[in-house]
């Protein structure tokens, strides 16, 4: 680096010093060199008042550093492409090397991309601040958080001890943030082993201290929420024109809590949190790891009577058809929304019920389209009680956006074919069980009409001793019913959903969860035949029922003269059955990716086998909501900076499949199936043993449709 003592550095009449006139054309001269610095035609302008803050012509650039300065602790150059050099390795390099022309060697620098966390920033400032380049040069102002971009990539160049050349100060952060968030770690264990890895690093390291540090240091890459407060009855929001309203106007609740003590800060009762969904889908065209991804539909070629993905489907072709403008543009967004509800908790706990709304893109391939990371967290409806219908209160804020997104759009930039387009967005259905479906489709699933295709056309009846009471619809805000509720139609509400200009014409709007009612169904089934206490459906009002529908007298209800005996069922297990049941769900190894790792979840000692374990915990009973929103926003995070990381770094984005033993067999003329190495059998197992008749068929089958040279015959 050069001697730049003379930015800073005026004659004592005030007037700008010939050697200060050179240096601002020799900074013009260099950054006007480097493609990257331009914006729709400007560079970021550094003087006094713009901080580079502002995108300019560099005309007007030079004129506003020669009248105004440069702005404070700007000797290195980080915004405009050169590599961040701390003072110790710059008085090394004049000592060995001597003055050398810094222009000429950070063009080379500003053009290697041996940085990946430059890139990185890079393209999170470029998604956070829009697309400057349809904007006057002028007028162009980035985010407020523009400063914390800076200084982000002046960490990204900035060693992780002086002399450290692994490791930048950023690439250090990002990666322990993101092993925190892939394996769940609390932030005491975080601050522990950064305690502890700072003990044994150089003097003088720059490493963040804490967990808290290192959240505020990455969280620029992050999209952040909204906290929108709510009556506690889920009558309204307190949103947009009725932001400023103290209590509710449907049952006349209060909006904030009492105040206690000297606290003068106003606590609402309920928060619900959203998160925008317009950013996160122009992040999906910002990113050069998907923007390609998002017009696979356009490229795929449908097979007749086979459906891999939803654009082979009727209500896609459906929808293509209605709005030909919308279709027009493959990259526009199709959208899925689920909802559900869960305890937090656990099961044995008090009742808590916390509902998540999601929204999928179906844009992309089937193998990306379904994974978590694509899978992205809009509203969070506060508990402890279900919104039932009038979940709609709830969606108002999804309900605007997705409008907004259907008529105006949003300008976006697609970087895999570098030209900005007006991206549309539409919701094609929603997938949820079935109570969910009700609460949705505004159609009840209760009673005997609970079916909303068969209606009337049902042969449902009452049990006499079922757990069946009177249905309630809606809390405080409302609980009439239009005529004819229960005899000829089921509906409680219109949905909001129809507030959408297309979801009238849409073929199928609502969806059942296949996946979510199998797992239901087995769980009822499994608890039924284990004879689970609490759980099983063979309850006692179900052998009540029996003697009045049924000709069992096998199952009727014995009755002594102090107590009351249940026979035992033909259907449920002995003792050493569950055994075996629990022995070979232990032992049971599902492909990866296609059911969780069941057999830790079996305790063969007790018998019993811990679904509960499957559901996310929350620790901080006070707080569910905001740790669920704030450790999306971590995960959100760390899923961006994975794809920047070096390739031999595992993260969940590139991790290795569970059954996977690692190294591959020379194909050799085998076929491409036997092409992973195995494990060998333990010492424990007997060797040798031929495979049953049965065996030999399932892995016999299993060659063929896993086999890619056979394919072309099966098909």
């Amino acid at each position: 680096m050069d001697d730049r003592s003379c930015m800073y550095q005026d004659s004592p009449q005030g007037l700008r010093r010939m050697d200060y006139c050179n240096g601002v054309q020799g900074f013009i001269n260099f950054i006007t060199s480097i493609p990257r610095n331009f914006t729709g035609g400007g560079i970021r302008c550094p003087c006094r008042k713009c901080e580079n803050k502002k995108y300019l012509h560099p005309d007007v650039v030079m004129m506003h550093l020669l009248h105004k300065g440069f702005m404070e602790n700007y000797q290195c150059w980080y915004a405009h492409g050169e590599v961040f050099v701390s003072e110790s390795e710059r008085r090394m390099e004049e000592t060995v090397v001597g003055s050398t022309s810094s222009a000429r060697n950070v063009h080379e620098a500003a053009n290697d991309n041996t940085n990946p966390y430059r890139n990185m920033v890079m393209d999170a400032m470029r998604m956070n601040q829009g697309n400057g380049s349809q904007c006057p040069i002028v007028e162009e102002e980035p985010n407020v958080d523009a400063a914390r971009f800076f200084d982000l990539l002046k960490d990204s160049d900035e060693p992780l001890w002086d002399g450290c050349t692994n490791h930048n100060k950023l690439s250090a952060v990002a990666q322990v943030f993101t092993i925190k968030s892939d394996h769940g770690l609390s932030e005491a264990g975080y601050d522990k082993i950064i305690e502890w890895a700072r003990s044994i690093l150089p003097e003088g390291n720059r490493l963040k201290e804490n967990f808290y540090a290192a959240k505020s240091m990455m969280k620029p890459l992050g999209l952040g929420y909204q906290k929108i407060d709510m009556c506690p009855n889920f009558c309204m929001l307190y949103y947009l024109e009725n932001a400023e309203m103290t209590e509710c106007m449907t049952c006349g609740h209060s909006r904030y809590k009492p105040r206690t003590g000297r606290g003068k800060t106003l606590v609402a009762y309920k928060k619900l949190r959203y998160f925008p969904i317009t950013p996160r889908l122009q992040r999906l065209f910002m990113s050069p790891r998907t923007a390609e991804h998002m017009t696979w539909h356009q490229a795929h070629h449908a097979v007749d009577g086979v459906m891999v993905h939803p654009f082979d489907g009727e209500a896609w072709k459906r929808f293509n058809s209605v709005h030909p403008h919308f279709s027009a543009e493959s990259r526009n967004v199709r959208l899925g929304l689920c909802t559900d509800g869960f305890n937090p908790f656990g099961s044995f706990v008090a009742p808590y019920s916390c509902w998540l709304v999601i929204l999928t893109v179906y844009n992309l391939p089937p193998g990306m389209c379904m994974r978590p990371e694509f899978m992205f967290l809009s509203t969070v409806i506060p508990g402890p009680r279900s919104p039932g219908r009038n979940i709609d209160v709830c969606l108002r804020p999804l309900i605007d956006e997705l409008a907004q997104l259907w008529s105006s759009g949003a300008l976006t930039y697609d970087i895999s074919r570098k030209q900005n387009f007006l991206m549309r967005a539409a919701l094609m259905w929603t997938i949820n069980d079935f109570p969910a479906y009700g609460m949705l489709s505004g159609w009840s699933t209760h009673g005997k009409l609970a079916c909303p295709y068969c209606m009337e056309n049902n042969k449902a009846f009452t049990l006499a001793n079922g757990e069946y009471g009177d249905i309630v619809f809606g809390l405080q805000s409302g609980k009439q019913k239009f005529p004819g509720f229960g005899l000829t139609h089921n509906w409680v509400k219109q949905s909001i959903f129809f507030e959408l200009p297309y979801w009238k014409t849409n073929l199928l709007r609502h969806n059942l969860d296949v996946m979510h009612i199998e797992k239901n169904m087995f769980e009822n089934i499994f608890n039924t035949v284990i004879d689970v206490k609490g759980k099983t459906k063979d309850n006692i009002k179900a052998r009540l029922d029996i003697a009045l529908y049924c000709n069992r007298k096998n199952m009727e209800l014995v009755y002594d003269e102090s107590r009351v005996a249940k026979p035992r069922a033909s259907f449920v297990l002995e003792k050493n059955a569950q055994l075996l049941v629990y022995k070979w769900l232990k032992s049971l190894c599902f492909p990866d990716g296609h059911a969780s790792n069941i057999s830790r979840l079996v305790n063969i000692e007790d018998c019993r086998l811990y679904l509960f374990n499957l559901k996310k915990k929350v620790k901080n009973k006070a707080l569910v909501e905001a740790l669920i929103c704030e450790a999306y926003i971590v995960e959100e995070i760390s899923t961006f900076i994975s794809y920047y990381f070096e390739p031999h770094l595992r993260t969940r984005i590139n991790r290795v499949p569970r059954y996977d033993d690692g190294g591959e067999v020379p194909s050799s003329g085998n076929l491409s199936i036997f092409s992973n190495t195995g494990r060998p059998t333990p010492k424990n197992v007997v060797r040798g043993r031929y495979l049953s008749e049965i065996e030999f068929k399932q892995a016999h089958n299993y060659v063929l449709f896993n086999c890619d040279e056979l394919r072309p015959f099966i098909q």
